[in-house]
């Protein structure tokens, strides 16, 4: 069989939970379908993701093309080289495509209907066209978490063909330190980015809105009034609309213990949350919440939301707080660094059966069916 995939999300050089999925998806599926031909679709990619991604049975197909690349160069290609299946690991769907031609698509969430004012009109324009689009044509599809699936059937009736298959986790990647050389290298690495000597709050993400920053800077100088020590670390790729962010850093009493580090390589996170008191994803909404597994599976405590997917994919193993409390926040933070043992290991049990290979496994068996 010809799998059609859409790999476009590789050529943007953003650091987000759907490049990622897409990137651990593209190393794992043609390893796992190996009988299959794998069509990679794509205008651009990297030599270093091209050797990662690379194997006997996948053609990388470059089209190159300016603008809405998706929509206007996909279609051409599709109907090239004829795919029996196309798997589109973003929400979205060619709208020119053979009818023949099976399509599995991917839906990560549905902010944009809970949080329209986050989103510069042309996302949210684009955001509602396409996820509705998905839900109406898609053979099959994927939700990465039950609350997703719940959120499909709620703005789009349908539970047909509505698969739930969680995001995985690189163990290799994301561990306890092998030994206490390694520890004690991953706290030079962090010692080049800021001052580790004292204890840090870690936030991981990006860096707007939904992500409910504001509040966790205002926890975290309550916090501050007590803990004349701790720091704030905010690890991630700047978004968009960070203009309050931004803002309620400069306002802050200890906006000197509050650093951004930005965009930061798996090495450095994985030292991030091996040194980390406690890591906090405070989000008003999430489709599924990656940086939860990674900092658990790397033996840190974990605050989280009670809202959306959060409670599902943390399983009993993080303090849930409710987002829109900000004082709530700061005893939940407070509570984990009191319990950071017992969550350490309850973090570790959560994640010993999930992993990128069972995510890519079952996503073949939605394929293939």
């Amino acid at each position: 069989m010809k799998i059609g995939f859409d790999i476009s999300d590789l050529a943007s050089n953003r650091a987000d939970g759907t490049t990622r999925y897409t990137m651990e998806l593209a190393k794992r599926l043609p390893r796992l379908g190996r009988q299959h031909e794998w069509l990679y679709f794509c205008p651009s990619l990297s030599k270093e993701i091209e050797r990662e991604i690379m194997a006997s049975n996948v053609r990388i197909l470059r089209s190159p093309w300016p603008k809405y690349w998706t929509q206007c160069r996909l279609p051409w290609e599709i109907y090239r080289y004829r795919p029996d299946r196309l798997f589109m690991p973003i929400q979205q769907l060619p709208i020119l495509r053979p009818k023949t031609m099976q399509t599995i698509a991917v839906m990560h969430d549905l902010a944009v209907h809970k949080f329209p004012r986050q989103f510069t009109y042309k996302d949210w324009l684009l955001l509602h066209i396409f996820s509705a689009q998905v839900s109406r044509e898609a053979n099959k599809i994927i939700a990465v978490s039950k609350a997703t699936a719940a959120d499909i059937a709620r703005y789009y009736a349908r539970t047909k063909d509505v698969v739930v298959v969680g995001h995985g986790l690189d163990k290799d990647k994301f561990r306890l330190p092998r030994n206490t050389q390694e520890a004690e290298d991953g706290r030079v690495v962090v010692r080049q980015r800021f001052d580790n000597s004292r204890p840090y709050i870690l936030y991981v993400g990006q860096i707007q809105p939904r992500k409910n920053l504001v509040r966790l800077i205002k926890a975290f100088d309550l916090i501050a009034e007590e803990n004349k020590a701790c720091q704030l670390i905010l690890a991630g790729s700047h978004g968009w609309m960070r203009e309050s962010i931004d803002d309620a850093i400069k306002e802050s009493p200890v906006k000197e213990r509050i650093q951004q580090l930005g965009r930061v390589d798996d090495h450095t996170l994985r030292a991030l949350y091996w040194g980390a008191s406690v890591f906090v994803l405070p989000s008003l909404y999430e489709g599924f919440g990656m940086p939860i597994l990674e900092a658990m599976s790397c033996g840190c405590a974990v605050v989280t939301s009670d809202n959306s997917s959060l409670p599902e994919v943390a399983g009993g193993a993080a303090v849930l707080v409710k987002a829109t409390e900000v004082r709530n926040i700061k005893q939940g933070i407070l509570e984990a660094m009191e319990r950071r043992e017992v969550l350490r290991q309850k973090g570790l049990e959560r994640i010993k059966d999930i992993s990128w290979e069972n995510t890519a496994a079952q996503t073949l068996a939605i394929i293939e069916d």
